[in-house]
């Protein structure tokens, strides 16, 4: 299962950033979607700086266009990628179409420190070879650091979703410019029921993500096919589901979303917690629990590492947004950090409730 439509269109933009933080705060940026008003945003690992990142300029006339969508693929980490990089989607539509326009697609953008806050630069669109543009309106993605590859999922038309992976490109100045090198690794449908949401290892060798309910380990070779069948890595967990998986920077753990499956097939969010899974002992604990996630009221999702290894990330509804705040329709949504070792409380990095509501996050440094 995915705790988000597949139907959902996205763009690509990817955010730079090299700062330094106190010793006591988490490092890196992390990236996330306002689903309340639609904007992107990025802060420091401890929840300090934020920013709105850029969206490319609309098409003339500005007045007869709007942005649609925008949806955050990844944060880069450790090793060659440098500076460190956000991935995010963008489609953009005529106002009273639902038809993307051409300049919807992947994009770049550079974000360095401003003191109080993160600048986020202007956005570079990515260039993609004529043959994989429909890769343009990828809107899931992971990076591997060593070597520099994108997973990525692409929708096709339809119900179909290709998964593939791309090299990255850069300029002399280090900057990424596009995708080159795609390999097609099959339709998402032929691994079963797959969710897009999806994490690729440091080394490029192999991709995790939830199939029927079950965390799977997808093994490529040194030309970045697959090699032999996906493998089960969570066989044994009947009447529960396990989807959005994160590896740990060491790539020795998996943590990921789990709750019990009800009776309408579905998992409901008052059961959603995190987990984690050792790839060495395929033992998977509760990482939270209703003793230690603090304020995470319900719908704890999109787990992600710290750099250290040491806090996991994640987003979590807190309950209705206050009555008369711009996002009072919607359920209120934070992102919170958790030691990755479960003592202590879960603590929020956004309290924004209401103005905005925050979800859907990537954590890089």
């Amino acid at each position: 299962p995915s705790s988000s439509p597949l139907t959902v269109p996205a763009c690509v933009i990817l955010v730079a950033l090299s700062f330094a933080l106190p010793a006591a705060a988490q490092t890196g940026v992390i990236a996330f979607r306002d689903h309340c008003r639609g904007f992107l945003h990025v802060m420091r690992g401890d929840g300090s700086g934020s920013t709105a990142l850029q969206f490319p300029p609309l098409p003339g006339p500005a007045d007869q266009y709007a942005y649609r969508d925008p949806w955050v693929l990844d944060v880069t980490t450790s090793g060659p990628l440098r500076p460190l990089t956000v991935v995010y989607y963008v489609g953009i539509v005529r106002q009273g179409s639902s038809t993307l326009d051409d300049s919807s697609g992947l994009f770049a953008v550079e974000v360095t420190e401003g003191g109080g806050s993160l600048v986020s630069g202007s956005p570079r669109r990515l260039v993609l070879p004529p043959a994989v543009s429909f890769a343009n309106v990828s809107r899931w993605g992971a990076f591997s650091s060593n070597p520099e590859r994108l997973a990525l999922v692409a929708p096709t038309g339809g119900t179909r979703h290709v998964f593939l992976t791309a090299a990255v490109d850069r300029d002399f100045k280090g900057s990424i410019t596009g995708l080159s090198n795609f390999v097609v690794l099959g339709d998402l449908s032929s691994l079963g029921q797959a969710s897009p949401f999806m994490d690729y290892s440091s080394d490029g060798r192999s991709i995790v993500l939830g199939i029927s309910s079950d965390l799977y380990r997808l093994h490529l070779s040194a030309d970045y096919t697959m090699s032999g069948a996906a493998e089960p890595l969570t066989p044994n967990t009947g009447g529960f589901a396990e989807w959005n998986p994160s590896y740990s920077p060491d790539g020795s753990r998996v943590a990921y979303t789990a709750g019990p499956i009800g009776r309408t097939g579905g998992v409901s969010g008052q059961a959603m917690e995190i987990s984690l899974l050792s790839l060495n002992t395929r033992a998977s604990t509760p990482l939270t629990t209703k003793q230690n996630k603090g304020k995470a009221a319900s719908g704890l999702d999109h787990a992600m590492w710290s750099a250290t290894g040491t806090a996991i990330g994640f987003s979590a509804y807190t309950g209705n947004a206050p009555r008369n705040s711009f996002c009072s329709a919607l359920v209120n949504s934070e992102i919170f950090v958790i030691k990755a070792d479960g003592t202590g409380v879960a603590s929020a990095l956004t309290t924004t409730n209401g103005t905005r509501v925050e979800g859907s996050p990537q954590w890089g440094w």
